[in-house]
């Protein structure tokens, strides 16, 4: 019998308030009092030799990544990490995971909720999680029961921005399709660089070195120290799963992000990304957008006017940030030129908002629309206040009244009549599709998000 999905603890109460935030735990500890005596969990480094950022109301970990790492946002990954696993019905990845793998890595692990319940599967195994931003991982750790975890706080991203690529990617706006493929990757597509060698040095000297105090920072004892003069991660042992999700926006030279994935595999080790985008609805347009301007024609008259001119000025921002969003970064070409083998991709639709008649999917579609909320202000906030889109930078205020109307949008699309396509479902939508299913492609009836698995595995002889 299939394993049926754990159920969450009172999906519907509010996560709108920015307010409620629970103190930060003694980082000294990387387990709380509450927790189960199976919480065995390390940190590498103290998050008091980091800097918070506050910015309108919001905590970043860097002034680069622009999505936050408050307790809202917490709260919000942790209930979209139950829609992820709802979606894969109760599993929590697409490849053959067993006893065997003795080492796992999740990297942009968050706040935890991934690794500590392949932990809690897998006892056996060494989990570590990885993140550049300092997350309240005990009480992650108290809320789901404990699990054996080495937390590390690093930043992997070795290469930077190069201002010249920044240039290049905002002139290249112009002749992206964000609404129709948001996979394309030659358009976001930054090709290696080269350069880690240079960057690794100075990140090396980081990790030891305060930049203000001096302090030593203990190492990581995943890190291998005996390898900084070599570019590139460098952790001690390799490890027989790589798992990422909801990366977009972390890296910008995505091939050397893949490359280095490969060489920290085992033989026959295995690599996930997992991430999901929106399915706005849309058709395509007839006729070719007049020169000079942005292939977006009738963005004021066709559905959801509101969230299309946010999503537009999300990816505008992102690309002057020299961070470009979008799943590009999930496409099988990436997999392959690393050296991937057996690379498959799974796509399933989740459902946003109440409109399916199985009762099951319309819990998981009022869960993710909870999430779709929450998700607007984290994406939107910094991106459109520090980098702006073609009209220049909006203020906070602007940003969070746009954001009002788009909810108040979506929710009058969610409760809409059928012929906006929304009526309710004969069917379950959110079956796994599998391999040859085509991206995002919507149900007969019903708005979607396209959730997507893709995975690949180092040969056994590498």
């Amino acid at each position: 019998m299939e394993e049926e999905p754990p159920q969450p603890d009172d999906p519907a109460r509010d996560h709108t308030a920015a307010g409620h935030k629970r103190a930060r735990t003694d980082s000294g500890r990387s387990t709380s009092p509450e927790s189960l005596d199976s919480a065995q969990s390390t940190r590498t480094l103290d998050s008091d030799d980091f800097t918070f950022i506050e910015e309108n109301g919001r905590i970043y970990g860097n002034d680069i990544y622009y999505m936050p790492c408050d307790q809202t946002e917490q709260d919000r990954l942790t209930i979209q990490h139950r829609v992820f696993v709802y979606a894969l019905k109760g599993k929590l990845s697409t490849t053959p995971m067993t006893n065997s793998m003795a080492r796992i890595l999740d990297l942009c692990t968050g706040p935890g909720n991934w690794a500590i319940a392949v932990a809690q599967q897998f006892p056996s195994a060494e989990v570590v999680g990885i993140d550049m931003a300092v997350w309240d991982i005990e009480t992650t750790e108290a809320d789901a029961g404990g699990g054996r975890v080495t937390w590390e706080i690093d930043d992997l991203d070795i290469w930077g921005v190069d201002l010249n690529d920044t240039d290049d990617l905002t002139t290249r706006f112009d002749q992206y399709h964000p609404f129709f493929d948001p996979t394309e990757r030659d358009t976001l597509d930054l090709p290696a660089k080269g350069k880690a060698a240079k960057a690794q040095s100075s990140h090396a000297e980081d990790l030891y070195t305060h930049s203000e105090s001096k302090t030593p920072f203990p190492p990581s004892p995943s890190f291998n120290p005996y390898m900084l003069e070599q570019p590139g991660w460098h952790f001690s042992e390799p490890f027989d799963l790589i798992h990422m999700r909801n990366c977009k926006g972390i890296f910008a030279y995505w091939e050397d992000v893949y490359a280095e994935i490969y060489k920290n595999l085992t033989p026959g080790g295995w690599v996930e990304v997992a991430d999901w985008e929106l399915i706005v609805p849309t058709t395509r347009p007839n006729a070719e957008p007049e020169p000079g301007t942005s292939p977006q024609p009738g963005i004021d008259t066709a559905p959801l006017p509101i969230l299309r001119r946010l999503y537009l000025a999300m990816m505008e921002a992102s690309f002057k940030s020299g961070h470009p969003l979008g799943s590009f970064y999930m496409h099988p070409t990436y997999l392959e030129d690393a050296g991937f083998k057996d690379v498959r991709t799974t796509y399933v639709n989740v459902p946003i908002g109440p409109w399916p008649n199985d009762p099951e999917q319309k819990k998981i579609g009022k869960i993710f629309l909870v999430v779709f909320y929450e998700t607007l202000e984290a994406h939107l906030l910094r991106l459109l206040t520090k980098w702006g889109d073609k009209r220049g930078r909006w203020t906070a205020d602007e940003v969070r009244l746009e954001i009002e109307k788009g909810k108040e949008e979506i929710k009058e699309w969610c409760e809409g009549p059928n012929d906006k396509g929304m009526g309710e479902s004969s069917g379950v939508m959110m079956g796994i599709e599998g391999e040859g299913a085509a991206e995002g492609q919507p149900p007969e009836q019903g708005w979607c998000a396209s959730f997507k698995w893709i995975c690949g595995r180092k040969s056994k002889n590498a």
